[in-house]
């Protein structure tokens, strides 16, 4: 694990106080605790006692098929942190991994399709040379962005859009677009591995922010920060050689938060994990408007990100606007086929909204964490949430592959399709808390005036 340059600006200030109220958990008891006679400290007793703990220990077995032999002991801590943070780079999983090849990619090799048993850490073979896309999709194309839904950014006239857009109806989806390592229309850039520019990385970021810088209009600057509650570590232990007389060993390693608010930034050069947040499609074709919702699946290992072609992992509601455009984007392959790279640059500004499903593991082989629940706002309604399978390496999750309300599903498919209602979808996206935004694509603010990013990424890209 690599981590450069992190800043630490503002932490909670209550966590000293929450440390001392673990030791003073309630002076409300008429228990007498004083003695250590059996009256004392009976369940009667003990049962009088209230307040509020600093921590919940939970162990379980794992739920799942396949996993009987993977228990989970999980300690979440009940704190609330108001934190503006930069890190100028993070690289995690730097490890060899085993290249994938044909048979290991599905589609044009956007894909990893894991088809070979292999010892730990290679069980998933696919690497970003191969398979995966970042040198380039699989099909020799080079690393840009869609001229259809990026036209604007890239600065294109009105014939260039209407160029693009008849060139994209006929297959071309890459007329007129611009490559990612053109910092003058993205200034994150895009830092290609390209023959060994840099360690093989399971997740490579840059320019991490968690909350933004304010411009007041007196000239001042202040902060709005990024908010954490209930964070959480949770250890998945391998118990099968408990059996024969050996030692619970430790599989793997999961930490989240049970909350996450605010504006989050990065460059993702790589990503291993699942990645599905809920975003907002505007097309300016030139030729007609449209405009969409979907929860795009981007996950998979060392990869920049493209979206799955299958429905039940991509998830689209109808387009409305105009016919001819909402005819390249009516499902979920269409989707991918007409913005076939970069899915992950809109996350480049992510909005995250009491957001559950933000956490990040590393594990010796593939595990399938347990589902979190939660109440809803309304205090009653339970919401559950499942998760993708966790592969060995480093694994970084954003967003719930499924979700449900009181034992239903949340998810509903239109009548006769496969897309999804848009009512449906808005609701998953109220309960995920991840929004993304095509129109709001550039990364957000949080550099003071004096910092050098402040012009990299000026206050514009905060989109108040």
């Amino acid at each position: 694990m690599i981590i450069k340059n992190y800043s630490f600006i503002k932490s909670a200030s209550q966590l000293a106080l929450r440390l001392l109220c673990l030791l003073l958990v309630s002076w409300q008891s008429s228990a007498d605790l004083t003695s250590l006679s059996d009256t004392a400290l009976s369940d009667e007793s003990l049962g009088q006692v209230t307040g509020q703990a600093l921590f919940k220990i939970e162990e379980k077995p794992s739920s799942f098929a396949g996993q009987e032999d993977i228990s989970f002991t999980k300690m979440t801590l009940g704190l609330k942190i108001e934190m503006n943070v930069i890190i100028d780079e993070l690289s995690l999983g730097t490890f060899h991994r085993e290249g994938g090849d044909s048979s290991t990619c599905d589609g044009p090799g956007r894909h990893c399709a894991n088809n070979r048993a292999a010892a730990n850490f290679n069980t998933w073979r696919c690497n970003e040379i191969t398979c995966g896309g970042i040198y380039n999709d699989g099909e020799g194309n080079p690393f840009s962005a869609s001229a259809l839904v990026y036209g604007d950014l890239i600065g294109l006239s009105g014939a260039q859009k209407f160029g693009a857009a008849l060139a994209a109806i006929f297959g071309n989806h890459y007329a007129s677009s611009a490559l990612f390592t053109r910092e003058d229309i993205f200034p994150a850039g895009f830092e290609n591995r390209n023959a060994g520019s840099w360690t093989e990385t399971d997740i490579k970021l840059r320019d991490m922010t968690f909350g933004r810088v304010i411009e007041n209009a007196d000239g001042t600057e202040s902060l709005e920060d990024f908010i954490i509650e209930k964070p959480f570590i949770e250890f998945a232990h391998d118990d099968s050689d408990i059996i024969n007389g050996g030692v619970r060993k430790i599989a793997g390693l999961r930490i989240g938060f049970g909350s996450s608010t605010g504006v989050q930034g990065q460059a993702i050069d790589a990503v291993s994990g699942f990645i599905r947040p809920v975003v907002d499609v505007y097309v300016d074709a030139a030729i007609g408007k449209a405009e969409f919702t979907f929860a795009p699946y981007l996950g998979g290992v060392r990869t920049a990100g493209y979206i799955h072609v299958d429905p039940t992992k991509t998830l689209v509601s109808p387009c409305d606007g105009s016919g001819l455009v909402c005819g390249q984007v009516e499902d979920a392959a269409k989707v991918a086929e007409a913005s076939p790279q970069a899915q992950l640059f809109p996350l480049q500004n992510l909005v995250l909204d009491d957001a559950p499903n933000v956490w990040i593991s590393m594990q010796s082989k593939d595990i399938i964490y347990e589902s979190d629940t939660k109440l809803d706002t309304n205090g009653t309604d339970t919401i559950k949430y499942d998760y993708e399978t966790a592969k060995a390496g480093f694994w970084f999750n954003l967003g719930a592959l499924n979700i449900t309300k009181n034992d239903q599903q949340v998810l509903v498919q239109e009548s006769g399709t496969t897309n999804y209602t848009l009512d449906s979808l808005a609701e998953f996206n109220r309960l995920s808390g991840i929004q993304g935004d095509t129109s709001k694509p550039l990364h957000p603010d949080n550099y003071f005036s004096a910092h050098p990013n402040n012009a990299k990424y000026p206050q514009i890209n905060n989109y108040y």
